[in-house]
């Protein structure tokens, strides 16, 4: 049994006060709150550590790549890859998408298949490669409630589609594609899948190797991670197939000079993809965050945010003047909320209320087009207005939504939607 207000404890952020007012955190989907232990772990590296890792063989050099090589090692195990050589490291999931985007192999006339719900970070890159490459993108939409009909990828598939890249889970509507399914349709077809892991991965487990997916983006500081560091899986017979993203330092295992001429050679995946000085702390901190993840356990926080998820969805439904983005069977979403509040012109309208005019409470969510313009536009919301968002995570409760709700309904009652 976990004890979830034990849990509240090791954020240091819940424990601040700003202008006398207590923070209720309901911004994950953006960014997660860090535990201690992981800025203990960044502050390590840089009190303790602060060396090169992989360049320099003195002791502080071998610490700092034992302890980064630790890192991808649980990160591998955390989705069950088959190799530690499966796990990249990059910024975040959209330097992982855009890797994948401009190293895989696109012969002209190729296809690639995308949808109108993603984050722009999952169709943007393939945009940018079509004209170049001469190939085709074509859209699957969502249905207004963000959910996928398995019928139209089979019917937006063809023996020219070379990869589809989906959301797994949605930022704006919470619901979860059937991934399994588009991939096995995928390989039936002789094409590859990118799955956009960035609001699945803080949340439930996952299997790369039962999925069979053949390339997942994560970003590490919405699963309790420091900012500025995440990774790609790819399976490695595709990574070496594949051409570098960035090329530099510690991508080579030699670079000859023959006759006015560079030979360069370069190494094995994932070293291959790691161009340059790393963020070594970043990484340290990111095996910080798997073990705390671990410690807890992918099922429990699963569970625990499903019941919240629910109390969320019937806190918010129930107030009149509320327009719920999504699906409105809460079974079919995870972890987020996105609405509009009628006769209010701007989600941020409704963000800097909460945020400033709520009695003792900075309550925090997101307001905007949360990167997904495309599908914004499809349910006729211009971006400018936008949607406002409530996202929960491991370290909520459900007096905090109960506080969120009263604020809103004062709001409401405020605006006259009563």
């Amino acid at each position: 049994m976990v004890d979830w207000s034990k849990i509240r404890a090791d954020f240091p952020t819940l424990q601040r006060k700003i202008d006398g007012k207590e923070i209720i955190y309901l911004d994950s989907a953006c960014m997660a709150l860090k535990p201690q232990q992981v800025t203990d772990a960044i502050t390590y590296y840089y009190t303790q550590l602060g060396a090169c890792g992989g360049r320099s063989i003195h002791a502080l050099a071998r610490e700092t790549t034992d302890l980064r090589n630790a890192a991808r090692e649980k990160i591998a195990k955390h989705i069950n890859s088959r190799s530690v050589n499966e796990i990249i490291w990059v910024r975040n999931t959209t330097e992982a998408i855009n890797l994948v985007a401009n190293s895989l192999h696109f012969e002209e006339g190729e296809e690639i298949i995308t949808t109108n719900l993603e984050h722009h970070s999952g169709v943007l890159p393939f945009h940018k490669i079509m004209k170049k490459k001469n190939l085709k993108l074509k859209i699957v939409d969502a249905s207004d409630e963000g959910l996928f009909s398995l019928e139209d990828f089979e019917k937006a598939i063809t023996k020219k589609t070379r990869l589809i890249s989906i959301v797994h889970t949605s930022n704006v509507s919470g619901t979860t594609a059937p991934l399994e399914d588009i991939i096995k349709l995928a390989h039936d077809h002789d094409a590859l899948v990118i799955s956009d892991d960035a609001q699945y991965f803080p949340h439930r487990k996952m299997d790369v190797q039962k999925s069979d997916v053949d390339f997942s983006a994560v970003s590490m500081h919405k699963a309790l991670g420091p900012t500025g560091v995440g990774f790609l899986y790819g399976k490695e017979y595709l990574l070496k197939e594949m051409d570098s993203f960035l090329v530099g330092g510690d991508t080579i295992k030699d670079v000859k000079y023959e006759h006015g001429e560079i030979i360069p050679t370069y190494l094995e995946p994932p070293h291959k993809f790691e161009a340059g000085l790393q963020n070594y702390a970043g990484e340290i901190g990111a095996g910080a965050a798997i073990d705390y993840l671990e410690s807890i356990g992918m099922e429990n926080i699963e569970k625990h945010e499903t019941l919240l998820t629910q109390k969320l969805f019937n806190a918010l439904k129930d107030i009149p003047g509320i327009e719920i983005i999504g699906p409105k069977n809460v079974k079919d979403r995870h972890s987020l909320v996105a609405f509009k509040l009628q006769n209010i012109d701007t989600a941020n309208d409704v963000a800097n209320y909460l945020d400033s005019d709520v009695d003792g409470y900075k309550i925090m969510i997101r307001a905007g087009a949360h990167c997904t313009n495309p599908f914004h536009y499809s349910l006729g919301i211009k971006p400018s207005e936008g949607t406002a968002r409530a996202s929960i995570y491991l370290y909520n409760t459900e007096e905090e939504i109960k506080i969120l709700k009263d604020a809103l309904q004062e709001l409401d009652h405020l605006i006259g939607n009563v």
